[in-house]
């Protein structure tokens, strides 16, 4: 049962470098009659580009390559706007065509990729990298110009964690993932409350950046784009609703929030039956 995988991934990594021997031409490394390497011919104009809707937005990348003796092979790769530290790496473009043209004089690769922006986390740079397989020297490979994307929207609120027992002080905490920073605004009973403000019953926090933490010995890490509020509540409402709106530089997103408000009933019987069951066990 392992063997297979093992063997499966084999053959993709030889597919992947086996240099393409589809057409080919001669060259000689001083450049007589023809030098040897990998040449960007054409690209994307990067005013063409530029800020796209969440969910929406399709940026379409272009580049070309000339290349001798053998045709290049062509990977876009992305590095995210999120992190000074992060690294470029290859992405799947979701449509991808490319071309090749054999002449004698040169071959002439062109690759046309894709985006669509179905997350905020595509915000960053990107840019295509061409190579000829086998060939190790710098003068075989070659980098189109780099392309800034910036991806605005709203994602779907997620709840962090609710804690809504009648006549209980309450709270609800959200997280909330919009570029750019967005506003919040809560409807309560009491009216309209933003972070940082308060009415008779109701609370909000401040709209501070998500965290998470990967290992106990690590420091603290951000989660890009997403922020953290949480509503407070004194002394919950059987009928209290909770709606809020979150506001973007594109459109206003209304969330109502599907949350139950439990009895305090239920949580006395719940011990209740607890005890129950503990006098049982010692007897």
């Amino acid at each position: 049962m392992i063997y297979i995988p093992v063997v499966a991934l084999l053959l993709t990594t030889s597919t992947f470098s086996r240099a393409d021997n589809s057409c080919e031409s001669t060259c000689t490394p001083d450049g007589y009659p023809l030098p040897c390497g990998v040449w960007l011919k054409n690209e994307t104009k990067s005013s063409t580009l530029g800020t796209y809707a969440l969910n929406s937005g399709v940026a379409k990348l272009y580049c070309s390559f000339t290349s001798l003796p053998q045709p290049v092979q062509i990977q876009w790769m992305f590095r995210p706007s999120d992190s000074v530290n992060a690294q470029w790496r290859e992405f799947p473009c979701a449509k991808k065509e490319e071309h090749k043209n054999c002449q004698k004089e040169e071959i002439i690769v062109e690759s046309n990729c894709e985006v669509r922006m179905n997350s905020l986390k595509m915000s960053g740079t990107y840019k295509c990298a061409a190579t000829i397989p086998n060939h190790h020297e710098q003068r075989y490979r070659a980098f189109s110009s780099e392309f800034a994307i910036n991806v605005v929207g709203i994602e779907p609120v997620k709840v962090i964690s609710s804690s809504l027992q009648r006549d209980k002080n309450g709270e609800i905490s959200l997280e909330v993932c919009a570029n750019p920073r967005p506003e919040v605004f809560w409807h309560t009973t009491d009216g309209i409350i933003t972070p940082e403000k308060a009415s008779s019953r109701f609370a909000v926090t401040s709209l501070s950046q998500r965290t998470t933490l990967k290992h106990r010995s690590d420091p603290l890490s951000t989660i890009s784009y997403c922020y953290r509020t949480s509503l407070l509540i004194d002394k919950v409402h059987e009928n209290d609703e909770f709606r809020l709106s979150i506001r973007g530089d594109l459109d206003i997103m209304h969330e109502e929030l599907k949350l139950k408000v439990k009895s305090s009933m239920s949580a006395y019987g719940s011990y209740f039956v607890l005890l129950i069951v503990s006098i049982a066990f010692m007897f």
